[in-house]
């Protein structure tokens, strides 16, 4: 059983070096990770969850959020 395994992943996933299989290995976590955080805040980005935060309680802010995107040209 070990053996069908392993010859399948192996045919199923090369790589042709160490840093491919590492890269494809850190972008899968980085999804992962990244999906892990945007379904904590129920699907949404963090400036999104930031906004809304603001509407609801504004006085939570010194600033208003929007101001702090940075523009095309700056």
């Amino acid at each position: 059983m070990n053996r069908t395994v392993k010859d399948a992943t192996i045919k199923s996933f090369h790589y042709p070096d160490f840093h491919a299989l590492k890269a494809h290995v850190r972008a899968f976590i980085t999804a992962y990770n990244f999906a892990k955080h945007l379904k904590a805040l129920r699907w949404r980005t963090p400036f999104k969850t930031i906004c809304n935060a603001w509407i609801k309680t504004p006085d939570r802010f010194k600033l208003q959020p929007h101001h702090l995107i940075p523009g095309p040209y700056t």
